[in-house]
């Protein structure tokens, strides 16, 4: 018995071949016409753990063309982390974003993105670290004014890294609903403090009982838990 139940395990796809066939099989369901298959094996393929620009971008493309704006964005900003350098991805997302009623990034905004999501949190941390041994060691070598430099730019890196880590450390999500009340506490009967709309980058929090922490406009509440997904 035990040795059939190995067997079993070991025949089973690994999890990275088996999103990459249903992946396949999502791109040829919608070259059929059958959008709905597609999504879901799109869907299927993210389920197994396996993070593809690709799938998001492509279930991003097409809950904006059913006009599912907290979808089409959700995906599209699930993708440009993924591939921050992809222009097609960062088209449909300013698409996205423009439909949800988002202000467009400013060019310093695009650039920052685009080296966080290539270098990393990480690598911001480690590069700040070895220009900081590399200006100790110019300045016991006695070469003060090229340590000098190698300083400042350390304290960019440094800066930068933590600025990095921070926003990693921020929960974000996108609002689903096509409207939804922030209300007070975790009830529907609570007041509500607030209202966001599909589309809508807000920050999320715990869950409780099936509602979701949320902050928007300077507000902090809850809504329910399906109204809001996390980035």
């Amino acid at each position: 018995m035990a040795v059939a139940l190995a067997l079993l395990v070991l025949l089973q796809p690994a999890p990275r071949a088996e999103a990459e066939r249903l992946f396949d099989v999502g791109t040829t369901l919608v070259a059929e016409g059958d959008t709905a298959g597609a999504v879901a094996a799109w869907e299927g393929a993210l389920d197994t753990g396996w993070a593809s620009a690709a799938a998001e971008a492509n279930l991003g493309a097409v809950a904006h063309e059913r006009g599912d704006v907290g979808r089409a964005r959700l995906h599209l900003e699930r993708a440009a982390r993924l591939a921050p350098l992809d222009g097609d991805v960062a088209r449909a997302l300013a698409d996205a974003r423009e439909a949800a009623g988002a202000a467009p990034p400013t060019a310093a905004e695009r650039a920052w993105r685009g080296l966080v999501g290539v270098v990393r949190p990480v690598g911001l941390v480690a590069l700040a670290l070895a220009l900081a041994f590399g200006a100790l060691a110019l300045r016991l070598l006695g070469r003060r004014r090229p340590a000098l430099v190698v300083s400042v730019v350390a304290a960019f890196a440094v800066a930068a890294a933590g600025t990095s880590l921070w926003q990693a450390a921020q929960a974000d999500g996108i609002v689903l609903a096509d409207a939804a009340d922030v209300r007070e506490a975790p009830s529907p009967t609570a007041p509500p403090v607030a209202r966001v709309r599909a589309g809508e980058r807000v920050g999320v929090g715990e869950e409780r009982a099936g509602w979701r922490r949320v902050s928007a406009g300077g507000a902090e509440g809850w809504v329910r838990g399906g109204a809001v997904a996390a980035l």
